[in-house]
């Protein structure tokens, strides 16, 4: 099993089994909240601010 996978299963352990409950939790905070849906999330901009004024 993939790690994605893995994290697909233990959220629907948490939500009882219901995809539409994995789809709407409200738990923002759980590191696994971004995997939640087995897919990786989009990649976040993680250019500091620091990076970008050496880049000007």
């Amino acid at each position: 099993m993939t790690p994605i996978k893995s994290i697909r299963a233990k959220c629907l352990d948490c939500c009882c089994g219901s995809f539409q409950e994995v789809k709407e939790c409200a738990v923002k905070n759980c590191p696994l909240y971004p995997y939640r849906l087995g897919k990786r999330p989009k990649a976040v901009n993680s250019t500091t601010e620091d990076e970008e004024e050496e880049n000007s």
